[in-house]
């Protein structure tokens, strides 16, 4: 496969994921968005790294793939604990969160 194409493709989930990003506002999916932009990076760097002979585009995903785990599990906690105090996930709804939880002292 052609780098350009490769480069292209990954630019397009980018692009997608960012779009889903800035037009929804509920947490899943913009958790969704950020999934599909890491893995648009992750494809960049994969070709590049099989373009130019080096290993070192894999290596990179592999700690890409460890930060979107804890990524992805930071915000789940943070979509439970919306939805069970606020039964909301809505983005535009979450900076109540914080006062929901000094008030009943959870936090």
């Amino acid at each position: 496969m052609n780098v350009f194409v490769i480069l292209s493709l990954s630019m397009l989930m980018f692009v997608i994921g960012l779009l889903i990003v800035l037009i929804r506002r509920q947490l899943l999916f913009i958790l969704m968005g950020i999934e599909v932009m890491l893995n648009g990076v992750a494809l960049a760097a994969i070709g590049a790294g099989q373009y130019w002979h080096d290993p070192a585009g894999q290596i990179v995903v592999l700690f890409l793939m460890i930060a979107a785990g804890c990524e992805l599990s930071v915000i789940l906690i943070l979509s439970m604990l919306a939805y069970r105090h606020l039964k909301t996930t809505r983005v535009d709804n979450l900076n109540l969160l914080g006062d929901t939880l000094i008030k009943k002292g959870e936090l």
